[in-house]
Formats: structure tokens, sequence, C-alpha cells
């Protein structure tokens, strides 16, 4: 399994190790070429020192004996050499350091007047060298009878202390490279793992968290910054499920109660009918379909509040307002006579768009839930637009208190589970509905007369949008 902490400390170890070789290599090739530079610069010096004191005298090159011990070219040392050519190849004069043995020019000798190269010294031992031309002092005695000659010196010296002295830097180097990558990688690892200890808090603290135990939150006293927006995010995710699972299980509670007490009846009415046949008359019959009738209307109701939480998408088509609601309105005219209730209808002319089984759902439930519950002889106010529809009706027992328990599944005012008419799911199915349809609703009560208000989505219920 893959680990952050690991992981974490593998790319800073290696980002370490890549600084340490960029700074060990750099540190090392610097070293390099000032060693070598100064090595040049010694060469250089000596082929000077040399050049100065060279004479022509009696026609011959005389270099200075003091000169040449001075600049390590005695004869009992070794590993600096010099020779004088001149302009035919021919040698003028070499250091006695060489004896009997002869030092080969480098390549580029013969066609560069200066330069510096490499070259094989007596013994097979390793130099550097450098030339360059020039031309000697004359004797006092043949300054006026000729002019001096074109010499060229080659100055070599043995480079084995300098490439002893790299060996051994390039040695310290790669030590305390290996030791600092090591060095880092522990560090790396331990830094890491003290800067996690939020993120292991929080997974341990979410480990902890299951079905039984929504209630319980992350705690955010102390998160880094860059860990609080997803424990804020865990907390608010949790508080809905624990939302979630609880209307569901009082959902669940109250289904089952308000299927019970059809079903007790339907077995009863069978019961009696099996056992005394010759005493179930039509009005038994009558009732058992009464009974089948507010079963399905009670598993319909239940299915719609099933599709509206689903993300299934919303059929919108062009709804005629006024035909709609009058349709609608005809269909409780009975009650309405009964009642001797006035309804007054406030509708727009103008395009809608919506869901039409929904939407005729949820202006039945309000008609409903008005024309059963308003005082007889009151007023009913009905209003539609394409951004608002709103039901009004007087009521006498509902209280402020009241208000936000309206929508909940299975509420009644009377708590009483002996009401046919209503299973207390009207308004929850309304606001289910409405709120699948992208809009919002919301109950408002002054001087007795309770309203409800529903705010469409404007540009989609003008356009016809999902």
């Amino acid at each position: 399994m893959k680990s952050i902490r690991s992981e974490l400390a593998r790319r800073l170890g290696g980002v370490a190790l890549v600084i340490l070789l960029i700074g060990g290599g750099g540190l090392y090739f610097s070293l390099r070429s000032a060693l070598e530079r100064q090595f040049d610069e010694v060469l250089v010096a000596k082929a000077g020192a040399l050049m100065m004191a060279s004479e022509i005298d009696d026609g011959e090159l005389e270099i200075d004996l003091d000169v040449q011990t001075f600049a390590g070219f005695g004869t009992g040392v070794r590993g600096d050499y010099f020779v004088v050519f001149e302009e035919d190849g021919a040698i003028a004069m070499s250091s006695p350091s060489l004896g009997t043995v002869e030092l080969r020019p480098p390549l580029r000798f013969r066609e560069a007047k200066e330069g510096f190269a490499r070259v094989d010294l007596p013994e097979n031992v390793s130099g550097r060298a450098f030339w360059t031309s020039y031309q000697p002092a004359l004797d006092r005695n043949e300054v006026e009878e000729r002019e001096p000659p074109s010499l060229k010196i080659l100055v070599a010296s043995s480079d084995a202390t300098l490439r002893r002295t790299l060996r051994t830097t390039a040695l310290f180097v790669s030590i305390f490279g290996v030791i600092g990558v090591l060095l880092t990688f522990a560090i790396s690892k331990s830094g890491v793992r003290s800067g996690l200890k939020p993120l292991d808090s929080l997974s341990e603290e979410v480990e902890q968290i299951d079905v039984h135990h929504l209630a319980r939150r992350v705690s955010l006293e102390g998160m880094p910054e860059e860990l609080l927006g997803i424990g804020s995010k865990i907390n608010e995710l949790l508080a809905r499920l624990e939302d979630s699972f609880g209307r569901e299980k009082r959902f669940t509670s109250n289904a089952a109660h308000e299927l019970r007490t059809p079903l007790a009846e339907l077995r009863t009415m069978t019961e009696l009918g099996t056992r005394w046949p010759e005493e179930f008359t039509e009005e038994h019959g009558n009732e058992m379909l009464e009974v089948i009738s507010d079963l399905e209307a009670l598993l319909g109701t239940l299915s719609l509040l099933a599709k509206t939480e689903s993300k299934a998408v919303a059929h919108r088509k062009a709804i005629n307002l006024e035909e709609t609601v009058s349709e609608l309105v005809e269909r409780g005219r009975s009650r309405i006579k009964e009642r001797e209730l006035d309804i007054r209808c406030e509708i727009a002319n103008e395009e809608f768009y919506s869901d039409p089984v929904l939407f005729r759902t949820i202006l039945q439930n309000l008609l409903d839930n008005a024309l059963d519950y308003c005082p007889e002889g009151s007023t009913i106010r009905v209003a539609a637009d394409s951004e608002h529809l709103i039901v009004e009706n007087p009521v006498h027992d509902l209280t402020e208190e009241d208000l936000p328990q309206l929508f909940a599944r299975f509420w009644r005012k009377s708590r009483s589970r002996s009401e046919k008419e209503h299973s207390g799911l009207g308004l929850s199915v309304v606001r289910a509905a409405v709120e699948h349809l992208g809009g919002s609703c919301r109950a408002e009560l002054q001087d007795e007369v309770l309203g409800v208000r529903i705010d469409w989505a404007t540009r989609a219920t003008r356009e016809g949008l999902i």
C-alpha cells in the first residue's frame, strides 16, 4: 500500500541527493579548476624566470644555473623539466633534470606559438606543459653584430601531486555526500512523520466513525490550515448523514405505523369474510376497496417522495397555469360547496415550464390541505405566475412554533392516527417536489392566515431549462 509518509520522505531525500550531487560536483570542479589554474601559473612563472635569465654569448644560449636551480630544474630534481628549441626544431638547451632523456613536445607545439597541453614525462610520469616563443638577450659584444634568434621554450612539470589532491578531494566530497544523503533521509522521515501527525489524527478520528456513531465530529481545534477544509467538509457530511439516517429511521417507523392500520383492517375484514361468507355484504366489499384505495394512495405518495429524492431529471413542458388551476379547483368543487368555501384565483396569463406531474401534485396537495383544514365559510386565495405559487387559507389551531414542522413527514397537528383523510405526507411531498424542480418553499402565519409560498427558478420556468 502506498504511503504518503514514505513517498514524501523519498522525494525529499531525492531532492537532497540532487542538491548534494550538484553542490559536491560544483565544489570539486571549482577546486580542480582553481588548482589547475594555479599549476599553470607556476609553469608560466618558471618559463618567465628562465626567459629572463637567457642570454646569447658567443653564439650559444646560456641560462644562469642559479635560476635553474631556484626554479626546480636542478640535476637531482625529478618532475620539473624544460627544453629550448631553435626555429628549425633543434634543441638549443635542456634542463639538467632531463639528463640523457628526451622530452617529446606536445602535438600542437610546432603550430601554436604559446599554449598548454598534457605530456608524457620521463619514467612514464604524466605531466602538464607550457610553451611560448621568445627572443633571448644578447651579450654586449654581440648586440651590434646580429639580431637575437627566435626560440621556443617548453616547460613541463609532473601533476602527480595535483591529481592526488583532486582524488583526495573527490573522496572526501563523496564520503560527506553519502553521509549527508543518509542524514537527510533520516531527518526528512522524522520531519514528515512529525508534519503528518495532524493527518494521522484526522485518519484515526474518521476510522472511529461508523453508522452507529454518526453523532461524532472531527475536532477542528489546532488543525492545520491545509486540513481545515477537509475536516469542515467531513463534519458537514456527517451532519447531513446523521440527519438523513434519522429522517429515514423516522420515516420507516412512521410508514410502518401508517401501513399497519389499513392492513389490520383488511386482515380483519378478510378473516370475517372467510369465517362467515354468508354475512359478507357489498358494503363490506366497498369498505375493503376503500382501504385498498387508501393504501394505493399512500404507496403512490411514498413512491413520489422516493422519485423526488433521487437524481432523476425532471421532464419540463409548457403548462397552462389557468387551465391547470381551474381543473384542480373544479375537482374539489363538492367539498367547496359542502363547506361553503370561496376560492379566489389570481393566475397570470404567461408561459410556465415545469414537470406536469410534479406541478399538479404540488398544487393538488396545497389545495387539499386548504380545503380540509380551513374553517367553514372562509376564503382560499390561489396566486400563480412563472415565478411564484401561493396558497393562503385561514387556520385556527396553528401557531408560529408549528411552522417548522409543517413540511415534516407524517406530522399532523393532532397526534391521533385515527384520521384517514390525511397521512401527514402532503406538505412533505410538496417541499420534496419543489426542491426537485429547483425551487424553494416556505410557510408563513399572519393574523391566523396560513400562506404557503413557492418560489420557482425564474429562468428555468420561463425557458424550460432542466
